[in-house]
């Protein structure tokens, strides 16, 4: 049976992204050489839009974290797979509520596909708050749910196989009914930078909220994802490391 490598990137926050687990996340794909890559939401932070009360420290213009967000897309693009999904994440969705509220007249015409250049990049999109099926497999920015209880809450929406993004979470829930379906309901984690979090205790954030990736084969004549969770492991000497088909991977920090 034929498999394709599948890449699942999850929130990554950028231009606040963990530029050293972002590293070691590219040296895992350009080993992996996947035939698909879908990223599950928040890739950019859109922290410019944002309609929280901001750190003048830490602001930036719009035009700063467009050009970081094309950096890592650039880079998503360099690995070459040919089958590309974008879905927008909540951190999207302050770009198209800042247009609705400041810049009616342009919300039309200016939005997410247009600013990333995703047509232009081979990529397809699916809006916030609506889901992108491969095979037997469901994919959403979330629920409308965080915490640690938002996977369960997944499986219970869908009734079918899902991945989310969204609560930062590493987890993986397999459950049956009682004529033996099985169904999946997965998180991979995030690739933020914990440390550039401004809006909630550190403490939560260290506790909560894991360095991660998803990795899978895709079978098209089954419809079945294998999915696979890789968490990141981080030293007290900033080396990141993580295993993947039993390969070994580190960048140093």
């Amino acid at each position: 049976m034929v498999l394709e490598p599948t890449g699942i990137v999850p929130d990554t926050h950028r231009p606040y992204h963990d530029k050293t687990a972002w590293a070691l996340f590219l040296t895992v794909m350009q080993a992996l050489k996947p035939k698909r890559l879908i990223c599950i939401g928040d890739f950019a932070d859109f922290y410019s839009v944002s309609s929280h009360s901001k750190d003048p420290s830490r602001a930036l213009r719009l035009e700063e974290e467009l050009e970081d967000i094309h950096t890592g897309f650039d880079e998503l693009d360099a690995l070459g797979a040919k089958h590309k999904q974008f879905i927008a994440g909540n951190h999207c969705d302050r770009l198209t509520r800042y247009l609705q509220d400041k810049a009616p007249a342009l919300h039309s015409v200016v939005g997410i596909p247009e600013l990333f250049r995703l047509k232009q990049r081979g990529w397809g999109y699916t809006p916030y708050k609506n889901s992108y099926q491969l095979g037997k497999v469901h994919f959403t920015h979330d629920v409308e749910v965080a915490g640690r209880n938002a996977t369960f809450k997944a499986l219970d929406t869908y009734q079918h196989s899902v991945i989310t993004g969204h609560a930062h979470r590493l987890q993986y829930i397999v459950e049956g009914n009682a004529t033996g379906e099985q169904k999946l309901a997965a998180q991979f984690g995030w690739l933020g930078d914990a440390d550039q979090v401004d809006y909630m205790h550190k403490a939560n954030v260290l506790k909560n909220w894991a360095l991660g990736f998803g990795i899978g084969y895709y079978a098209p004549k089954t419809g079945v994802l294998y999915a696979t969770p890789v968490p990141i492991l981080k030293s007290e000497k900033r080396l990141y490391s993580c295993v993947v088909n039993g390969h070994y991977y580190e960048v140093q920090g």
